[in-house]
């Protein structure tokens, strides 16, 4: 409830918009539909920076409802190189600055909570790119 209210917070004080225009030439390459449909942008833009901040609960409800908006942009309800783009970038989810994991090994007593950023940042990277090669490359087969 509290991440829908701050997504809810977000959009109205134009937070959204502010980050879909920022976003916009990497959402417009990465999901096409992004050019006709603004609402999706935003919801993207919020999905993405949700993720990016790692706060994973807060990039659900956006990632949900831009997974609905894509899969009504899809022709005859087929699975769409875009859906398969945010289901990757969900499950890689490239975190800047991952907050829950960092609170965890606080609460556990971890001297320096922070100090596995490297490592995430390194393996996060690079399961992105796997999966959105792989998401490239079975739809340029098809």
């Amino acid at each position: 409830m509290f991440w829908s209210g701050l997504n809810e917070v977000m959009e109205r004080a134009g937070i959204t918009a502010a980050l879909s225009r920022c976003l916009g030439p990497l959402l417009r390459r990465l999901y096409p539909s992004c050019r006709e449909d603004g609402e999706l942008a935003g919801e993207l833009s919020c999905n993405l920076c949700a993720n990016v901040l790692g706060m994973g609960s807060a990039a659900t409800p956006a990632g949900i409802r831009a997974a609905v908006r894509l899969r009504a942009h899809a022709n005859n309800g087929a699975l769409s190189r875009e859906l398969c783009t945010l289901v990757v970038m969900n499950s890689a989810s490239v975190q800047l600055l991952p907050a829950t994991v960092a609170a965890v090994r606080s609460s556990l007593g971890a001297a320096a909570p922070y100090d596995i950023l490297p490592a995430v940042w390194l393996s996060s990277c690079l399961s992105l790119a796997a999966g959105l090669g792989t998401v490239r490359l079975l739809y340029r087969r098809l």
